[in-house]
């Protein structure tokens, strides 16, 4: 857009101009060409078209660039995530965790380290937790120790956020199995994992 604004400002103005000639009588003058100047403001207002075309077009690029990465990026955000801390402490707890400030690089995580089921597709209570001083969003993602297999994957968590009930996504059968559950570390703006950290937890499916 300021290359078209440069160019314009560095057009000059062209014309051809008649000269009268000696012996045709009178003072030599010049004067613009009736044809020429048509011409130009022709040319001229083509110019001021293609150029408010060219600003409209990029305008709306630039507004459906944004709107789509906005939507990208809610679309990253956990629908089960609750703004707050987990029910479960005290209003001491909370007002402490409120005061405290992770350090730069640091990054604080938190689940239950026993998460009971009554089945292999009933919800159970984890509270996920991206405590209110983090600096970074947050996804988990917990796997069985014996299989490898992922059995449960959050969407994002911004901090000061908490998911309190999970469903698994393979329908474990009864018993006890040991799990990790791993914390990625998300840059706010990009999304980009910038880090991980994990928690060794027990998952107990009752029947």
């Amino acid at each position: 857009m300021a290359d078209n604004n440069n160019n314009q400002q560095n057009r000059t103005s062209q014309a051809t101009y008649g000269i009268k000639r000696e012996g045709d009588g009178g003072a030599p003058h010049a004067r613009p060409s009736a044809k020429s100047s048509a011409g130009l403001n022709t040319a001229n207002k083509k110019r001021t078209l293609l150029i408010v075309l060219g600003i409209v077009v990029v305008a709306i690029v630039i507004w459906v660039l944004v709107w789509m990465f906005a939507c990208n990026g809610n679309a990253l955000f956990d629908p089960n995530a609750q703004t707050g801390q987990a029910p479960y402490k005290t209003q001491e707890e909370i007002q402490a965790e409120l005061d405290r400030t992770v350090e730069e690089g640091m990054f604080n995580i938190s689940i239950a380290s026993v998460i009971e089921f009554a089945d292999g597709t009933s919800s159970g209570t984890a509270y996920i937790e991206n405590v209110p001083g983090n600096r970074y969003n947050m996804q988990v993602t917990i796997t069985d120790d014996n299989t490898g297999d992922v059995i449960y994957e959050s969407g994002v968590l911004a901090p000061n956020q908490y998911i309190e009930n999970i469903t698994l996504s393979k329908d474990l059968e009864p018993g006890t199995y040991n799990a990790t559950a791993t914390f990625s570390a998300l840059d706010a703006t990009t999304y980009e994992e910038v880090g991980q950290a994990a928690a060794k937890i027990t998952i107990n499916v009752a029947g």
